[in-house]
């Protein structure tokens, strides 16, 4: 009889367990405060407006980077001449040329002034550098919306 007793009689050592919940609950803490910090509001650009709301179609602009660095320029919607909705920007030294770029939005912006929508579409292999020298220069030229297009 003495044998049941014992095995009955035992401890639980709840220190570990105790532990192991406060360490989850610091894992809480840090990441409840990590997805506040990270969150912020972004509105589409292009394309996000229901069927009714798109009733005239705004001019946008999109300024394609290649990987040799060359720059194309593709204008839609926009009352200007042929040969400016698809100008290509040859590359300097492997580089976007930034001051022919310039040219020729501030020669886009001339023509028709409804234009202040830019899409920048980089690369796979485009250098941040160069991705925001281009959206630089696009905010310098006059255009309000800008926005980088996914890969």
């Amino acid at each position: 009889m003495r044998k049941r007793h014992r095995h009955l009689d035992f401890e639980v050592n709840l220190i570990p367990f105790i532990d192991l919940l406060s360490t989850c609950i610091c894992f809480l803490l840090l990441t409840a405060v990590w997805i506040n910090i990270g969150a912020m509001n972004v509105k589409q650009a292009v394309g996000g407006q229901a069927v009714e709301e798109s009733t005239e179609k705004k001019p946008t602009m999109w300024v394609l980077m290649r990987e040799t660095g060359d720059l194309a320029i593709d204008t839609k919607d926009a009352s200007i001449a042929a040969n400016l909705q698809h100008l290509t920007i040859p590359a300097e030294n492997g580089k976007p040329n930034l001051a022919k770029l310039g040219e020729a939005l501030t020669q886009i912006r001339s023509l028709d002034a409804r234009v202040v929508t830019a899409l920048v579409q980089p690369a796979a292999a485009s250098f941040y550098e160069d991705i925001i020298a281009i959206m630089d220069e696009v905010k310098r030229v006059g255009f309000v919306d800008l926005g980088v297009a996914p890969l």
